[in-house]
């Protein structure tokens, strides 16, 4: 019994001999276990335990041992030393700097090592959004792939970004924007174009309303894997913008303030003064008519009674440089501020900025003001609301451009073109009463071809827009009892006004011929999407990882455009404001509806296994309204797969491959009816004796049109090495689009030229790159670059037309008559010039390609007999006849040229030495060729032309009148004095010029003011910085128009490379302030 005894005593001694057992849970700081989390004994190398599905643990310690440290990837490792709780709880912190970078992706997010697609992520720096006014600056030449589009010159003009090419050959290829989640589908949108005859109405921006200030990042889903979960809606390529929210700390203010000068960075060299009046002088004479001016050493005199026997004007002509006139420097202003902070419950960022930009012509103008509240907040554990709303207001006035058609119809044509000198010293010229060169009233000279002066544009033409613009997201998330598994219901939308108002006073071409012209165009869009979202997040142990997502989603879009204009006023003092005062109607009053319903079921499924494997699948079925039910739903499947190798030091290599199908349904919602509209060219008379304007069939009806279809295959290699310190990127792709929308021809007898339908097939294939690598990383100096580079190519593989004959170069054949399909693309003029199309969509052919006639210099004097033209002249450009028929004619069009570039590119530079900063951007395109309309209007010596005998002859370059052809000059390339393209059928081939370039698009220089000038307890100000950014510095290029960046047509996909009556582009400085307290 004794010994019993002795036993019993003895056990539990050495149980407690053995250890003590520690228990705990390992979460992270918002309260959620971290299932692998590893536990160790302070100084041991083993593991102790890893921390279960749940985040528990059990580990057991000897009495020497009182500390365990607790780790976890991406976490702190945390040290918690045991006294006498043997049951812990250890909470660990994130660790920012390991912590794993989050990519948004389609309605969702991921962890960048996750991602399996194609997406250019673009972080936004304060220092570059606050000094940027449009989205598509933060773009240009920062992603691989991505083509921008825009002239900076003017204010509020229209926006081009393409993204891998061409997808559809009948407009719009413009991307989709998806901002904080909810769609904004504007982005090739504006008012139609009010008016007839020859009149173009320049586009102006759609995007509107999304503040560059408040963007924190951005992200470019390229390729169909990523994109083909919005389905119809991603066929151009898919752009995520996630706006800015708070932190949870106390609250800050961020204010700002620039300036901007705006001058112009490129002027055409025309004929001064003498030379255009020894020009004009010797136009005359070979029209067999007197001389208007008489050239006395440096000063030019005019003749009055000209047409009779011309007598000296005593008084010297006024001498004007227009260019210099009407092109000043535009100063513009941009201010505002935001507050943001937060706490453990919530965040807030709120911001507001008013901009006041400035054109190149007084009248350009562009200001709007905008306000945004952000706010996140958790309603309880498991709720958070998240609220975001941004309201946008504009008002403009955009002369810069004018009219894209027609001789004195387009403003920049005519700033180039008119005359340098005036006969009579009016006065000022700028006087809207003088602005007309009427010298007929004043008993000089004839009526000089209804011509106006440059300064009618800016005093007697307004282009008044307004728009308002309101978005609203609101959305609610809730973690359901399964872990890992959420609910969020999204609510969001936009609701759009805009009004452009133009007017034509007296003073203008059109005013004068139609004694005012006013026309109105409007357009109200509200759209909204309701989405709900089933999400399950979560890690299974270290091994597995998996992200899902499935959704239904709610989209209507109600468009209501309308158009009117009026003629005739009475008076011309109130402009744009009172319509009634119009006494003819060019255009009734007509509300064009345009709204669509498409509803939606999406999912997508992330699988990755010991981050090394990963698979993603997505699908989505769109049901829309625009078709018939037969055809009214689409589904479109994408898959990838990836592989990642983790080598150590923060360096791996990921390989991607990705394939799926994407839909579009680019027409409009009315398709597939017929619809009826007005003709206000055809009036009826009724039994009142009465007129009204008849409702006609504008289209024939197509029941059976349906989706076009886009499939792509991706294959991509990530680089991540020396540490983290380098990164590259290289995607190939292969994308085909099937079943595109096109209009067919059909016979005149139907009454209608063309039928829409469904047919044909095109394909982009290409390489994209990009690079980033941090050369130098110290507490006192960083030195980084970084570039992108991308080729496409766009080949139309089938376009389900009969054959036609075309003139063609083949590597096998040679040059000859090649049966293949084709059709032409859009005239680019109504007027006289360029009153034809200048692209061609052949079969086998890269898409767009320029087209008409080769050409062979000049005809010669011994050409004159043999060459077959009739009524041709020595000094006329030679047109080459291909088929030796004896003939030029349509018969001898052919390939002239390709506005498809070779590759497009960027790349950056960035320093800092300790609170001073430099960074550069470069961007250009290189192997595209340029239509150039100024070859065609400037380019050649027209003279008199058979204008009459009262008009004036307009400048010109000055090669086209000094090195003009002519007996004693036969060894030239430029035409004779008199010659014109006008009423040419088909574009001459020397037209076409390189429009390659490169331009140093941004240099900013930024300095931290030192805390020891700043520091301020009364203003509690934490940091100043103080930038000068330079836009647009300098471009290099041989194209010899304005800008290599032709914004003519952007959004017309039938005419494209063409360069017609396009404005100067601006450089810009701006000088700024950002303080932060």
């Amino acid at each position: 019994m004794k010994y019993l005894l002795h036993i019993f005593i003895l056990i539990p001694m050495l149980v407690l001999a053995q250890g003590k057992s520690i228990t705990g849970t390992v979460v992270d700081n918002q309260g959620a276990p971290l299932p692998g989390a590893t536990i160790q004994i302070k100084n041991s190398n083993s593991v102790g335990a890893i921390s279960d599905f749940d985040g528990n643990f059990s580990i057991l310690l000897d009495d020497s041992q009182d500390t365990i440290v607790v780790s976890y990837i991406g976490f702190i490792s945390e040290e918690v030393e045991i006294t006498n709780n043997y049951n812990v709880t250890v909470s660990l912190a994130p660790d920012v700097s390991e912590l794993d970078e989050v990519v948004v992706i389609g309605y969702g997010t991921v962890l960048k090592k996750d991602l399996s697609g194609a997406v250019a992520s673009i972080k936004v720096a304060d220092d570059i959004s606050r000094q940027s006014t449009t989205v598509d600056q933060l773009l240009q030449g920062r992603a691989s792939g991505v083509q921008v589009t825009q002239n900076n010159a003017n204010p509020n003009s229209g926006i081009s970004v393409r993204i891998r090419g061409t997808n559809s050959l009948r407009g719009n290829n413009e991307p989709l924007y998806v901002v904080d989640g909810i769609i904004v589908a504007s982005a090739g949108e504006d008012v139609e174009a009010v008016g007839g005859g020859n009149t173009g109405q320049e586009r102006q921006s759609g995007l509107n309303g999304i503040n560059p200030r408040d963007i924190e990042r951005i992200e470019v889903l390229k390729d169909a894997s990523a994109t083909a979960i919005y389905g119809s809606r991603g066929a151009n390529g898919v752009i995520l913008i996630t706006t800015k929210k708070g932190t949870n700390e106390k609250g800050k203010v961020n204010a700002y303030f620039n300036s901007s000068y705006r001058t112009v960075s490129n002027k055409l060299d025309v004929l001064d003064p003498i030379g255009y009046a020894n020009y004009s002088n010797d136009a005359n004479s070979i029209a067999g008519k007197n001389p208007h001016w008489l050239i006395e050493g440096n000063t030019i005199y005019g003749y009055e009674n000209y047409s009779t026997t011309p007598v000296k004007i005593d008084t010297p002509v006024q001498i004007y440089d227009w260019q210099d006139e009407v092109y000043k420097v535009g100063v513009s202003n941009n201010f505002g501020v935001s507050y943001s902070g937060g706490s453990d419950n919530g965040t807030y960022y709120v911001s507001a900025g008013f901009n006041d930009q400035r054109g190149l012509v007084d009248n350009s103008q562009f200001k709007s003001g905008d306000l945004r509240i952000n706010l996140n907040q958790k309603l309880n554990d498991n709720l958070t609301l998240d609220a975001r709303v941004s309201a946008f207001f504009s008002d403009s006035d955009f002369s810069e451009g004018g009219d894209l058609i027609g001789n004195y119809q387009s403003f920049v044509r005519n700033t180039l073109s008119f005359r340098p000198i005036y006969k009579v010293s009016y006065g000022d010229l700028s006087d809207a009463s003088v602005i007309y060169d009427d010298e007929l009233t004043e008993g000089i000279d004839g009526p000089d071809d209804n011509q106006a002066n440059p300064f009618a544009w800016i005093n007697d033409f307004h282009d008044e827009s307004v728009e308002n613009r309101l978005f609203v997201n609101l959305s609610l998330k809730y973690k359901l009892p399964v872990k890992g598994l959420s609910y969020e219901i999204r609510f969001g939308g936009n609701k759009r006004d805009k009004e452009r108002r133009r007017f034509y006073g007296p003073t203008t071409f059109q005013g004068r011929t139609n004694f005012g012209l006013l026309q109105i165009g409007s357009t109200t869009s509200t759209s909204y999407q309701v989405n709900n979202f089933l999400r399950f997040n979560r890690n299974f142990n270290r091994n597995h990882r998996l992200n899902a997502t499935l959704g239904v989603t709610y989209d209507v879009r109600d468009i209501t455009n309308s158009v009117y204009s009026v003629s005739g006023f009475d008076t011309y003092e109130l402009t744009t404001k009172q319509p009634f005062l119009g006494q003819n109607i060019l255009t009734p009053l007509a509300n064009i509806a345009s709204d669509q319903k498409m509803f939606s079921v999406l999912g997508r499924f992330n699988y990755t296994f010991q981050d090394k494997y990963i698979f993603t699948a997505s699908f989505r079925r769109d049901g829309v309204s625009k078709f018939k039910e037969a055809n009214r739903y689409g589904f479109f499947p994408s898959f990838a797969f990836a592989y990642r190798n983790d080598l150590g030091d923060d360096s791996n290599f990921k390989i991607r491959a990705g394939w799926g199908q994407i839909g579009n349904h680019g027409i409009g919602p009315y398709g597939t009816l017929s619809n009826y509209g007005s003709d206000p060219n055809s009036i009826y008379g009724t039994p009142g004796n009465g007129t009204t304007i008849p409702l006609i069939l504008n289209n024939l009806a197509n029941p059976d049109l349906t989706w076009e279809t886009t499939e792509q295959l991706n294959l991509g290699l990530d680089l991540e090495f020396l540490g983290g310190r380098a990164t590259a990127t290289i995607d190939v792709y292969d994308k085909v689009t099937k079943d595109l929308l096109q209009n067919a021809p059909i016979p005149t007898s139907s009454g209608f030229s063309n039928i829409l339908i469904n047919r044909g097939e095109l394909e982009n294939k290409g390489i994209e790159v990009g690079f980033n690598f941090d050369a130098v990383q110290t507490d006192d100096f960083d030195f980084s670059f970084g570039g992108n580079i991308a080729h496409n190519k766009t080949k139309i593989t089938n376009l389900g037309l009969p054959a036609g004959e075309v003139f063609s170069q083949s590597i096998h054949e040679g040059t000859k008559y090649h049966e293949m399909p084709y059709y032409i693309g859009q005239q680019v003029s109504l007027g006289n010039i360029f009153k034809h199309a200048a692209n061609i969509f052949m079969e086998g052919q890269e898409a767009a390609l320029f087209y008409g006639w080769k050409t062979d210099g000049l005809v010669q004097a011994d050409d004159v007999a043999t060459y077959p033209v009739s009524g041709a002249q020595a000094g006329d450009i030679k047109i080459v006849d291909l088929n030796n028929d004896g003939s030029i004619d349509e018969l001898d069009t052919t390939i002239i040229g390709n506005p498809n570039p070779d590759f497009v590119y960027g790349f950056n530079l960035n320093m800092r030495y300790k609170k001073l900063s430099i960074s550069a951007l470069f961007n250009g395109v290189q192997g595209n060729e340029i239509a150039n309309g100024w070859n065609y209007t400037l380019g050649m010596a027209e003279g008199d032309n058979g204008m009459g005998a009262a008009t004036y002859t307009r400048n010109v370059f000055p090669g086209s009148y000094t090195n003009a052809w002519s007996p004693t000059n036969t060894d030239t390339t430029q035409p004779r004095i008199g010659y014109t393209t006008q009423n040419n059928n088909y574009m001459l081939e020397n037209i076409i010029e390189d429009g390659s370039f490169l331009r140093l698009n941004n240099v900013t220089v930024n300095y931290q003011l030192p805390d020891n000038i700043i520091n301020s307890k009364l203003l509690n100000i934490q940091s100043v910085n103080i930038f000068v950014t330079g836009q647009n510095l300098f471009t290099w290029t041989k194209y010899s128009g304005y800008d290599p960046e032709v914004t003519s047509f952007m959004w017309t996909g039938l005419i494209q490379g063409v360069d017609w009556n396009g404005p100067p582009n601006s450089k810009n400085l701006l000088v700024g302030v950002n303080i932060n307290f």
